[in-house]
């Protein structure tokens, strides 16, 4: 019998890709880059969310509304279970040894470091406050994510042609950020997801109101362009660490 804290294999990765690819919920759902990225942020983010919080966004990645399409508990059982498997693998992972963590992109060329990027601020959401002041106080772990996963870092990495640069930054950000947020959790995991979640249940998330403190005008752009946050990503007044 397959363990919930087993990650996912390649064929199953596929799987899981094929169903979120559906033509019922294609134009809305994550794919399995994103949703990787995703994942990662609410395991080894500042709090713990629940998997009724983050699931309709699988589905539904601009507003967490849209439902997914089962054949049958059966088929709906299978998929929630790679879905799961999915965190927990990523949330063991960083229990056992952060630095090896290997984000799905690394796994094969279909599956992309930029979506994973996107996915991997989508994560913010749960905390938004407590990643804004992160975002402040270390913009350079953030800048990795902001160059490769919004439209602005990848037009820049385009023009500069440091992708690839941005692409081996993102572990040693990763493990540093988890770092940060388990010294404040305290030593306890965030837990894995049980079997006994109600697979065949989905509920609409709750609307989300971004808040917090927002970069000063004046200070350099955690995207790394060199530029003051005023003129470069903060120009639409729109928070560097969400785009």
């Amino acid at each position: 019998m397959m363990k919930l804290n087993q990650g996912l294999d390649d064929e199953e990765l596929e799987e899981l890709d094929d169903f979120l690819a559906d033509e019922s919920i294609e134009e809305r759902s994550m794919d399995v880059s994103t949703l990787d990225g995703f994942l990662t942020a609410i395991a080894i983010g500042p709090r713990a969310v629940f998997a009724s919080e983050w699931l309709p966004w699988v589905w539904d990645m601009k507003e967490g509304k849209a439902k997914a399409q089962f054949d049958n508990k059966e088929h709906a059982s299978r998929i929630m279970s790679l879905v799961i498997r999915n965190y927990n693998g990523v949330v063991h992972a960083f229990l056992d040894d952060p630095v090896s963590f290997e984000p799905v992109f690394r796994r094969g060329a279909q599956w992309g470091a930029a979506e994973w990027c996107e996915g991997f601020i989508i994560g913010f959401q749960f905390a938004d406050e407590a990643w804004k002041l992160l975002g402040v106080a270390q913009p350079a772990w953030f800048t990795p994510f902001l160059r490769l996963g919004t439209g602005d870092g990848i037009a820049m990495s385009e023009k500069l042609g440091d992708g690839e640069k941005w692409m081996n930054e993102i572990v040693p950000s990763i493990v540093k950020i988890h770092a940060y947020w388990k010294e404040r959790r305290g030593s306890r995991p965030k837990g894995v997801v049980r079997s006994e979640f109600r697979l065949d249940e989905q509920k609409e998330a709750s609307p989300r109101v971004r808040g917090g403190p927002k970069i000063g005008r004046n200070d350099p752009c955690p995207c790394g362009s060199g530029k003051k946050y005023k003129k470069c990503c903060g120009a639409n007044d729109t928070p560097a660490a969400l785009h």
